[in-house]
């Protein structure tokens, strides 16, 4: 009996992490540059030299009454979203979708898509939470003074009058799976190094807004929010049972 309560449970575990990545996912569907999350699970199997496997462990009643699921990882999708025009000279797009804005933060550097910034009072390019947003990574880094009446050339260099003045630091990422979410928008990167982008299609006037997929999610979140209140409902009526068991098996014997 109590192993059907440690399923039904490991389910409804499961559902409300989901519930939980999905709320989170459709709070940042108007974010630019956001990229959603995905949990995912896979069955728990005890380790062999704790729990030795024998004939009725091995059993296919047993595995169906034992079986329940943890959550394994909480990936990032990195897919694109949608380019917007905005209009607005301090907005960045990147078109290849492994490059990044690299940005100076108090934890050290770190890589974001969102390309909404504004100007700080020292008149540097910064990040909606003020952060400055880097030159060139190969050339000793500093903050991005934008000089009057400047126009942005798709591989992020800066001109002036038609002069080149300084170049966005934008990275190239082979592989995103090792770029670890931190709050912000921003990404770091984890056991992986990144190499300065040569043609990260900087569209100057656009932002790339969210991956989230508001109608897939709201369906996602009201399949999750069914089997939460299903797996609730067995652990109700599997709790009833033991209850009853308790109170009852005792006065008949």
């Amino acid at each position: 009996m109590l192993n059907g309560l440690y399923v039904a449970t490991s389910g409804l575990m499961m559902q409300e992490k989901r519930v939980e990545t999905i709320s989170n996912n459709l709070a940042n569907v108007n974010t630019a540059g956001y990229k959603k999350d995905v949990p995912v699970f896979n069955e728990y199997i005890p380790h062999e030299e704790e729990f030795p496997q024998d004939f009725i462990r091995s059993t296919d009643y047993n595995k169906a009454m034992n079986s329940t699921v943890k959550l394994a990882e909480e990936s990032t999708d990195f897919e694109m979203g949608y380019i917007k025009e905005t209009g607005n000279k301090l907005d960045f797009a990147l078109s290849d979708e492994n490059a990044f804005f690299t940005v100076d933060t108090p934890y050290g550097i770190r890589y974001t898509r969102a390309g909404q910034f504004t100007i700080n009072e020292n008149n540097e390019l910064v990040t909606a939470s003020g952060h400055p947003v880097l030159s060139n990574v190969e050339e000793a880094p500093q903050p991005i003074v934008l000089p009057e009446n400047f126009t942005v050339a798709e591989d992020g260099t800066i001109l002036a009058d038609g002069a080149a003045v300084t170049q966005l630091g934008i990275a190239q990422f082979e592989d995103t799976e090792n770029l670890q979410k931190v709050g912000h928008n921003l990404y770091a990167a984890v056991n992986t190094i990144p190499e300065e982008s040569d043609n990260p299609g900087v569209i100057n006037g656009y932002l790339e807004m969210s991956n989230v997929n508001a109608v897939r999610e709201m369906t996602r979140m009201i399949e999750a929010s069914r089997g939460f209140e299903t797996y609730q409902k067995v652990v109700q009526t599997i709790d009833q049972l033991n209850s009853n068991v308790i109170n009852n098996v005792g006065k008949y014997a």
